[in-house]
C-alpha cells in the first residue's frame, strides 16, 4: 500500500505540473491539494509507527499546508490566508521536529549560515513586499521568513536527515515562489517550486514509517 501510495504521489504530482503547463484550470484544482491528499493519507498510514507527539504534528503541517495550497490556486488573490496557512503548517513541523529526541547540539556556521541567507533573501525581496501590500504584507512575509528558517533550524537540531532534507526542499520551494511575485517571473516557476515541495512534504510524511 505504502508503495502504491508513493507511485501515486508521483503521478499526480507529475499529472499537476503537466496541466499547470497547458493551463487545465480544473485539472490543476484537483491535482493540486489531490496530491497532497495522498501524502497526507502516507503519513496517517504511519500514524502508528512513531511517536504521537512527533506525528500528530507532522500530520497537522500537512493539513494546514493543503489549505494553504487551496487558498494560493484561488481565482481571487488569497495570498495572505494561504500565507498564515503555510505559517501555521511551519510552526507545526518546528513543534515535530524539537519533539525527537536529539544532543541538541548544532553547529554554529550553520546557524549563521540560516541567518545570513534569511537576512539577504527579505532585503531583495522588500522592494517587490512594499510595491504589493505596503508595510502590513512586509511585516507579514517578513514574520514567515522567520518561522520558515527555524523551521529549517529546527530540522537540524533533530539531526534526522530526512527531516533536514525536506525542511531544505521546502525552504527552497517558498524562496522559489516569493522570487516569482515579488521580484521577478521565472521562466520554469512551477517546476521549481512544485517537485521540492512534494518531495519535502512526501519525507516528512514518509519518515512516520521509518521512526
Amino acid at each position: 500500500m505504502l508503495l502504491s501510495l508513493s507511485i501515486l504521489t508521483i503521478l499526480l504530482g507529475s499529472l499537476y505540473l503537466f496541466a499547470a503547463e497547458k493551463q487545465h484550470k480544473t485539472w490543476m484544482y484537483l491535482l493540486k491539494p489531490g496530491t497532497m491528499v495522498v501524502i497526507i493519507l502516507i503519513a496517517v498510514m504511519g500514524l502508528g509507527n512513531s511517536s504521537s507527539t512527533f506525528s500528530w504534528w507532522i500530520l497537522a503541517g500537512l493539513l494546514f499546508s493543503i489549505l494553504g495550497d487551496i487558498f494560493l490556486m484561488l481565482p481571487k488573490d488569497r495570498f495572505v490566508y494561504g500565507l498564515v496557512s503555510f505559517l501555521a503548517g511551519h510552526i507545526c513541523y518546528v513543534v515535530a521536529f524539537l519533539s525527537l529526541p536529539s544532543s541538541g547540539e548544532i553547529n554554529l556556521l550553520v546557524i549563521g549560515a540560516l541567518l545570513v541567507v534569511a537576512i539577504l533573501y527579505l532585503l531583495k525581496l522588500s522592494k517587490g513586499v512594499l510595491n504589493s501590500g505596503g508595510i502590513v504584507l512586509f511585516l507579514a512575509v517578513t514574520g514567515y521568513v522567520a518561522i520558515i528558517t527555524s523551521m529549517v533550524w529546527a530540522a537540524f537540531y533533530s539531526q534526522q536527515p530526512i527531516i533536514i532534507a525536506g525542511a531544505i526542499l521546502f525552504f527552497f520551494s517558498d524562496a522559489i515562489l516569493a522570487w516569482d511575485k515579488f521580484v521577478g517571473k521565472l521562466t520554469y516557476r512551477n517546476y521549481l517550486v512544485m517537485i521540492p515541495y512534494y518531495l519535502a512534504q512526501y519525507l516528512f510524511a514518509i519518515y512516520l514509517h521509518w521512526m
